[in-house]
C-alpha cells in the first residue's frame, strides 16, 4: 500500500497490547491523540500502528512530521508536502489538502502537535469534516480539543516493581522494558546479555526509569563505558535529587529529566558545551554548521568532530549521511528542547542563535553564486537539506526585528525557491521581509528614502525575486509592482547589472502575458545592457528570451540562431539550468517546424539534465513536449505517463500557466487516440484556466488547439461538442487532474 512510513532503524519491542488497543480506538474514532512525555515512544507506537494497519487502508498511511517546524503556517504545506501535493495560486492548502482526500481512505499521522496545537487542531476538524474517509493518529503532549478527538495516554513499558522480591533470568526477560534495554545494550556493546548475576540489576534500572523507552536506552547506552551496578548507583543518586520538584508535575516528567540529566551530567564539560550549542540548529546539522556555529569560547574548532562522535556514542546525538554523503547529526527535539534551556540557563542562547542566523546568511549568500555554476545540483541539493535551519534563521531574524539579515537569506534564496518547486513558501517570506523592510514598491514620495537606504541592494534583489516567484503563480500585478520598484530603485542608483535583470524580468512578465512586441523591446534594452558590463549569464539567458519571443512569432530561423547561441555561452558558462532551459526551446521550436525526431533529441537531454538538478518547472515542461511526442507517434501509453508526471509536478508547484498548457497537451494525446469526448473536457477545462488567468498559448499552440476542436465539433455535432466542453470549463482543478492522468482501456 502506499505511504511514506520511515524505515526503522532499530527494533521495535513491546507494545503488543498497545499497538492492538490504538488499532481498536481508530476503528470507531476518526481522531485518536497519543498523550505522553517527551521520550515515551508515541511516535514509535505510531509508526507501527500504521505499519500493521498498512493492508486495511486503501490509499495507505502518510506521516507529517512537525518537530522542526516553529511556524503554524506551515502545517497544512507539511500535510501537503507528505501526500506529495504543492500549493495551487490563489488557493488555500487546506482547502486543496481537503479536496485531495475527500474520497480517499487513509491514515494521516500528525507527529510532534505540541508546539503546533491551534493549527493542528484546525487543520484537522477541517479534514474530518471534508473528508469521511480518512482518520488521523496524533502525537502530542496535551489533547488538540477537536470535537470527537478520542485521548490515549501511552502507558509505561511493563516494568518488574524494583523494590519486590528478586526475579530470576527467565521472569525478568519478559518484561517490555528489559527486554528493550538489552536490545538497545546489545547494539552499544555486542558482547552484553542477560546473566544469572546481572538481571535482578537490568530489572531495577527499568524499575527505576519507571519503564519510560528514551530513559531506557539512555541508560542502556552506558553499559559501553560502566557495568550495570554503576549505572543502577549512579541513577539512585539522581533520582533522589530529582524527584523534589513541584507535586503537579507528573512524575512521568520527573523520569525523563532524571535521565535527560543524568545522561547530561555525565559529559565532559566540553560535550556539554557542545550539547547546550547544537540546540540552535533545526531539522539537523553538518559539520561544517557545527564548526562554524559552535567553536570558541571553550571549544577549539578541530574539538568539533571528536565531541560530535562523543555524543553519538553516548545516544544524545543520531548520525545520518548527508545527501552529497557529507557528515550529518540529528538532535531529537525532547534532547533538543533539554539542550536549548540549558543554553538560555547559561545565558548564551541569544549569541548562538544570532551565530546560527549570520552562518546561514553567509551559507545562502555564497549558494546564490553557486546556483549559475557548474555545482548548481550539489547546491540545490544543500540548501533543500538544510531548508529547515533556513527557515528558522529567517524566522528568528524576524523575530529579534534583524532586519537586513532577514531580507539577506530571504534576497539569496529566491532562486532555489523557485527551483524546488517552493514558490508560495518563497514568495510569502519575500513579501514578509520586504514589509518588514520598508515595503515592496518605490513610490515618488519614497524614493529619497529608499536611496538612503543602505540595504537597497539587497532589497533590489528580494523585490526581483518576489517578482518571478509572483508571476511563476499567476500574480501578475504584484510581478509587475515590483518589478517596476526594482528598475526605479536600479535606474535611482545607476546599477547596471540590476537593471538588465529587471528589465528581463519586465520581459518574462510581457511574454507570458503574450505581449511579444513588449518582451521583445524589454529584451532587447535588457542585451545592451549586460553586454555594455560583460554580464555573460544575462547576455546568455536573454538570447534565450530572445528565442521564445522568435518561436512565438513563429520566426523559427531566428529562433533557432538565438538558442544556438545562448546554449554556447551557457556550456562555456557551466549554467546547466540555463543549458537545459534551452535545450527545452530547441525542442519545442524544432517540434513547430515538424521535425519531431529532432525535438526528441532535445527534450530527452534537457529532462536528464533537469531531473539531474531538481529544477521542477523545466522537467515538467519537457515531459509535457514529451508527451505530445508521443501522442504524435501514436504511443499514447507513453505518452499519457509522462503528461502525468508532467502534471503532478505543475500542481505541486501552483504553476497555473504551465497547468493550461499541459491540460492542452493532455487534451491533444485524447484527440489523437480518438476519444472525442475526454480531448472536449480537457480543452473546455484548459480555456477556463486560461481566462481566469488572462493568458494565452503561443500562436502555433492556439492555431494546433483551434483545429483540434473544428474537428472534435464535426465529428459530435455542435451540441454535443459545446455541452462536454462546458462540462469541462466546469471542472475544479483537482478533478482536472485526476481526470487527465486516469487511465483508459
Amino acid at each position: 500500500m502506499p505511504n511514506n512510513l520511515p524505515v526503522p532503524l532499530t527494533s521495535f519491542v513491546g507494545r503488543q497490547g498497545e499497538m492492538e488497543e490504538v488499532a481498536r480506538l481508530l476503528g470507531s474514532a476518526r481522531l485518536v491523540t497519543l498523550l505522553g512525555s517527551g521520550g515515551c515512544g508515541k511516535t514509535r507506537l505510531a509508526i507501527q500502528v500504521a505499519r500493521n494497519l498498512l493492508e486495511s487502508l486503501p490509499d495507505g498511511a502518510w506521516v507529517v512530521e512537525l518537530a522542526a517546524l516553529s511556524d503554524p503556517s506551515l502545517v497544512p504545506q507539511s500535510v501537503a508536502n507528505a501526500l506529495g501535493l504543492r500549493e495551487e495560486s490563489g488557493r488555500p492548502l487546506v482547502e486543496m489538502v481537503a479536496e485531495h482526500l475527500s474520497s480517499r481512505k487513509l491514515l494521516l499521522v500528525l507527529d510532534n502537535c505540541e508546539h503546533l496545537a491551534a493549527a493542528c487542531a484546525s487543520l484537522a476538524q477541517g479534514l474530518l469534516a471534508s473528508a469521511p474517509g480518512i482518520r488521523i493518529l496524533a502525537t502530542s503532549r496535551q489533547g488538540l480539543g477537536v470535537p470527537g478527538e478520542n485521548l490515549w495516554r501511552i502507558p509505561s513499558l511493563s516494568v518488574p516493581d524494583p523494590g519486590g522480591q528478586t526475579l530470576n533470568r527467565q521472569t525478568v526477560s519478559r518484561y517490555e522494558a528489559v527486554r528493550l534495554f538489552l536490545d538497545r545494550a546489545i547494539a552499544v556493546q555486542p558482547g552484553f546479555a542477560l546473566t544469572d548475576q546481572n538481571a535482578w540489576t537490568v530489572a531495577q534500572i527499568c524499575g527505576r526509569l519507571d519503564g519510560i523507552p528514551l530513559a531506557i536506552e539512555l541508560a542502556a547506552a552506558r553499559v559501553k563505558v560502566l557495568p550495570v551496578p554503576q549505572i543502577l548507583g549512579r541513577l539512585e543518586d539522581r533520582f533522589r535529587l530529582l524527584t523534589t520538584g513541584s507535586a503537579a508535575t507528573l512524575e512521568r516528567q520527573q523520569t525523563l529529566r532524571a535521565a535527560v540529566d543524568w545522561s547530561y551530567d555525565l559529559l565532559t564539560e566540553r560535550e556539554q558545551q557542545l550539547f547546550q550549542r547544537i540546540s540552535v540548529f533545526a531539522g539537523g546539522l553538518s559539520l561544517d554548521g557545527a564548526e562554524a556555529v559552535c567553536s570558541g569560547t571553550g571549544i577549539a574548532e578541530e574539538e568539533i568532530l571528536d565531541l560530535l562522535a562523543h555524543l553519538v556514542d553516548k545516544s544524545l546525538l543520531t548520525p545520518e549521511e548527508g545527501c552529497e554523503g557529507t557528515a550529518r547529526y540529528r538532535l531529537l527535539e525532547t534532547l533538543r528542547a533539554y539542550g536549548k534551556e540549558r543554553l538560555e540557563r547559561a545565558g548564551n542562547w541569544d549569541e548562538y542563535v544570532n551565530r546560527h542566523g549570520e552562518f546561514y546568511r553567509v551559507v545562502a549568500d555564497r549558494a546564490e553564486h553557486e546556483l549559475l555554476g557548474p555545482e548548481q545540483a550539489s547546491w540545490l541539493n544543500r540548501l533543500e537539506e538544510e531548508h529547515d535551519n533556513f527557515r528558522q534563521a529567517i524566522e528568528s531574524a524576524h523575530e529579534r526585528g534583524d532586519v537586513a539579515r532577514e531580507l539577506s537569506i530571504c534576497a539569496s534564496l529566491w532562486r532555489f525557491w523557485w527551483t524546488r518547486g517552493f514558490w508560495q513558501e518563497g514568495n510569502r517570506r519575500l513579501t514578509k521581509a520586504l514589509d518588514a523592510a520598508g515595503g515592496a514598491s518605490v513610490t515618488p514620495e519614497s524614493r529619497g528614502a529608499s536611496r538612503a537606504r543602505s540595504g537597497d541592494p539587497i532589497r533590489a534583489k528580494a523585490l526581483h525575486g518576489s517578482a518571478v516567484l509572483a508571476r511563476s503563480l499567476g500574480d501578475y500585478a504584484a510581478a509587475h509592482d515590483r518589478i517596476e520598484a526594482c528598475i526605479s530603485i536600479a535606474r535611482d542608483a545607476g546599477d547596471r547589472e540590476g537593471l538588465a535583470l529587471s528589465l528581463r524580468e519586465l520581459g518574462n512578465l510581457a511574454y507570458v502575458k503574450g505581449d511579444h512586441a513588449a518582451a521583445k523591446a524589454a529584451y532587447e534594452e535588457t542585451l545592451v545592457q549586460c553586454r555594455a558590463i560583460d554580464d555573460r549569464h544575462g547576455i546568455a539567458a536573454v538570447l534565450h528570451n530572445l528565442g521564445s519571443v522568435a518561436l512565438g512569432q513563429e520566426d523559427y530561423s531566428a529562433a533557432r540562431h538565438f538558442y544556438e547561441e545562448s546554449l554556447t555561452l551557457e556550456r562555456e558558462l557551466g549554467d546547466r539550468t540555463g543549458e537545459a532551459i534551452t535545450l527545452n526551446g530547441l525542442g519545442t521550436s524544432a517540434r513547430a517546424q515538424g521535425d519531431d525526431a529532432a525535438a526528441l533529441a532535445y527534450h530527452e537531454e534537457g529532462l536528464a539534465l533537469q531531473r539531474e538538478l531538481g529544477e521542477r518547472s523545466g522537467i515538467a515542461y519537457s515531459l509535457g513536449e514529451l508527451g505530445l511526442l508521443a501522442a504524435n507517434a501514436h504511443e499514447f501509453q507513453r505518452g499519457r505517463a509522462y503528461l502525468a508526471e508532467s502534471l503532478g509536478i505543475l500542481r505541486e508547484m501552483g504553476d497555473q500557466h504551465g497547468i493550461a498548457d499541459a491540460l492542452e497537451l493532455a487534451a491533444a494525446l485524447e484527440f489523437r487516440q480518438e476519444q472525442p469526448e475526454r480531448a472536449l473536457m480537457l480543452y473546455g477545462a484548459s480555456r477556463a484556466l486560461r481566462e481566469r488567468l488572462g493568458v494565452e498559448a503561443m500562436p502555433s499552440e492556439r492555431r494546433r488547439v483551434q483545429e483540434d476542436l473544428a474537428s472534435l465539433w464535426d465529428a459530435l455535432g455542435a451540441d454535443g461538442a459545446a455541452a462536454l466542453f462546458s462540462k469541462g470549463r466546469a471542472m475544479t482543478l483537482e478533478k482536472a487532474f485526476a481526470f487527465a492522468t486516469e487511465s483508459v482501456l
